[in-house]
């Protein structure tokens, strides 16, 4: 089949958009007609065209042949989705708990209210029950993943909801048919001044580059044989359900050889990463969604937007500009993923609370002190910090900025009437304004054509052997 729904952009996909967008991640793609799994099939052949397959080799006539409207399609996938679509692992650092979270719909959470649905996780198909949360709108807010703190340590969890006797296998912990265990990989989500930090587990069998990770050894003694070619920022041991861990936090800066080979031994792959960042408006992060108070947000990412490969709005919804910027119309839910790089943008249609304006106070002044260490001069030098003391005689091409917590509330400058000031009264005021001196070197003056109140003044710094820095630079510019 040439086309599937992707779960994890919510839409409906082609096959050759989604291998030029790397989606090869389990899970993520199911049959628009039975809604079982299928995957990317010959997307490197040249014999074959890009397509989708069931795991279970099934192709049937029935849904190969099978078209719909994108909206519908879509529209009954969200309903088709089993609770292994719902969950994700996570860890946290802070208290050193591996949770599961489940996040629902509004509709969702009303359903299996009233159906007096739970959800529920075992450690064997036929084992009693480790978790059971009843899912009511008392314990779980729509869109937002509940974290549910997992205290037994299993090989295997298989997760279902009391209505679907269907059960799913999850494998958070990993070892192969001979007992060798593997690290599990967590990628760090978001950490902390503090190094708090909670990383989800990656399902996919692929890391990237530059990606802040978490490796979870489930024994106190790890070994691995690339030592000096990653960045290791922490390394811990911690205990929890009734076993020792050992976790790293890890960034492969490169590939080599090394980091390939052991990384290919854990099962793993490693690739080079993709960035993917909102250029404006400035936008909050609210449940794992950037907020988007505008009709457009303008994106810059390393690679090509793909509508419906990689982000799934329209053509006509994206406006490519150079060096990688993209414009993005937002009128809903919209999400672009493509390898490590994953963004979900939320149109608001308001400010998500409200803010305090400053005010900015203007003031005039022909000399300024300094009365903290938030201040700066500005002048056609360019703009210079004053320290707590500091004085600076202002001119009608200077002006001083008082700044609070970083932001702009006063600006100072110099008085209507020092701008018309000239000759002796300028001089004179700079004198008394202005205290500080240098040694004075009648070569500084010889090539200026020098005024008779300029002169006359130089030639009585010749006795003292001082100059005002003020004056010197008020005679140099011509302005005395």
């Amino acid at each position: 089949m040439r086309k599937a729904y992707d779960t994890m952009l919510s839409d409906y996909v082609d096959a050759q958009s989604a291998a030029k967008g790397g989606g090869f991640e389990p899970y993520r793609y199911a049959c628009a007609c039975c809604w079982e799994e299928v995957h990317l099939c010959a997307a490197d052949s040249c014999n074959q065209a890009t397509h989708f397959r069931h795991r279970s080799g099934n192709n049937n006539v029935e849904c190969e042949n099978y078209l719909g409207n994108s909206n519908s399609i879509i529209s009954s996938a969200l309903s088709h989705r089993s609770v292994r679509d719902k969950i994700e692992f996570y860890f946290s650092n802070s208290s050193k708990l591996f949770s599961i979270g489940v996040k629902f719909d509004s509709d969702e959470i009303l359903i299996y209210e009233q159906n007096e649905t739970s959800f529920q996780v075992r450690t064997t198909p036929t084992g009693a029950t480790l978790i059971s949360v009843p899912i009511k709108s008392s314990r779980f807010y729509p869109g937002v993943s509940e974290l549910i703190p997992i205290n037994e340590f299993s090989w295997e969890y298989f997760v279902s909801s009391s209505s679907d006797f269907k059960l799913h296998k999850c494998e958070l912990f990993r070892k192969d048919a001979r007992g060798y265990l593997y690290p599990s990989f967590f990628k760090i989500q978001n950490q902390g001044n503090d190094g708090d930090f909670k990383a989800k587990f990656v399902r996919s069998e692929t890391l990237y580059t530059n990606t802040s990770y978490l490796i979870v050894f489930t024994h106190s003694h790890h070994t691995y044989s690339f030592q000096n070619d990653l960045q290791v920022s922490k390394a811990f041991k911690f205990t929890t359900m009734g076993r020792d861990f050992t976790g790293m936090v890890v960034v492969f800066t490169q590939k080599t050889a090394r980091i390939e080979q052991q990384l290919e031994s854990w099962k793993y792959k490693l690739e080079m990463n993709e960035t993917l960042t909102i250029v404006w408006p400035p936008a909050p992060l609210v449940n794992e969604s950037m907020q988007i108070c505008a009709n457009h947000a303008y994106l810059f990412s390393t690679f090509e937007m793909q509508a419906h490969g990689n982000i799934n709005v329209h053509y006509d919804d994206i406006v490519k500009f150079e060096d990688g910027i993209s414009r993005v119309s937002i009128k809903g839910r919209t999400k672009i993923h493509k390898k490590n790089a994953e963004l979900v943008l939320e149109k608001c249609e308001k400010a998500l609370c409200e803010y305090d304006t400053i005010s900015v106070v203007h003031e005039t002044r022909k000399n300024y002190l300094a009365l903290d260490d938030n201040v700066y001069l500005f002048n056609r030098s360019g703009v210079f910090p004053m320290n707590k003391g500091m004085s600076a005689l202002l001119t009608h091409h200077s002006e001083v900025r008082h700044y609070s917590n970083g932001y702009l509330d006063s600006i100072i400058t110099v008085a209507n009437d020092a701008v018309t000031m000239t000759g002796a009264n300028l001089l004179q005021d700079i004198l008394i304004y202005y205290k500080r001196t240098e040694v004075f070197n009648w070569a500084d003056y010889k090539s200026l054509k020098l005024s008779r109140v300029a002169l006359l003044y130089i030639k009585s710094c010749e006795e003292t052997g001082l100059i005002n820095s003020a004056a010197k630079y008020f005679i140099e510019e011509g302005w005395l």
